[in-house]
């Protein structure tokens, strides 16, 4: 990414938006926890515009951890997990609004909210399950070249899970922190 800023060299702030559409991608870390995965996090959208400020904001997004067990029974013999901050493995669809707000020269900050729906699964305990979290996040956008932008951003995922193996109805909660790419379509 630093190449490409490099490279692009600067752009101008008055430069117009280059399409009502775009697609990108990002690389982070997400967070989990109980029964929230956590892990290298990757991530595709795609962005339309639908005002001046507010663009129309779905994807596609994986979370991919680790491995080992963490579920057990506890002194009432009830089935718990606690898969740690890194963990497990999620597969997300997503769609909600980006709102954009002014900013200064290319760097436009921006916040963002979605509902995802999201499938589960801890190989090492044979747990899968279905969640439908809320995506609540932000960050900033800069321009540096004619329909290409490079983003940097974080969300919170606060939701519900239903899963198999007696785990139940579980909250899920996590957090993400990403770098990325948009192009104008």
């Amino acid at each position: 990414m630093v190449a490409l800023l490099v490279c692009a060299g600067p752009a101008r702030a008055d430069e117009p938006v280059a399409s009502s559409q775009e697609l990108g991608a990002a690389l982070g870390v997400e967070a989990g926890g109980r029964t929230s995965p956590g892990g290298f996090h990757l991530l595709a959208d795609y962005l339309y515009q639908l005002s001046d400020q507010d663009w129309f904001d779905s994807g596609l997004s994986i979370t991919i951890g680790g491995g080992a067990a963490g579920c057990f029974r506890d002194r009432d013999d009830d089935f718990r997990c606690d898969e740690g901050i890194a963990r497990g493995f999620a597969a997300e669809g997503f769609a909600g609004v980006r709102r954009f707000f002014p900013g200064q020269g290319v760097f436009a900050p921006y916040a963002r909210a979605a509902l995802g729906a999201r499938l589960v699964s801890f190989r090492g305990d044979d747990v899968t399950g279905f969640a439908l979290p809320v995506q609540l996040g932000g960050g900033i956008r800069a321009r540096v070249a004619s329909g290409i932008a490079v983003i940097g951003g974080s969300e919170l995922r606060i939701g519900v899970g239903w899963f198999d193996r007696e785990v139940g109805t579980e909250p899920q909660i996590g957090f993400a922190v990403h770098a990325g790419v948009e192009f104008a379509l």
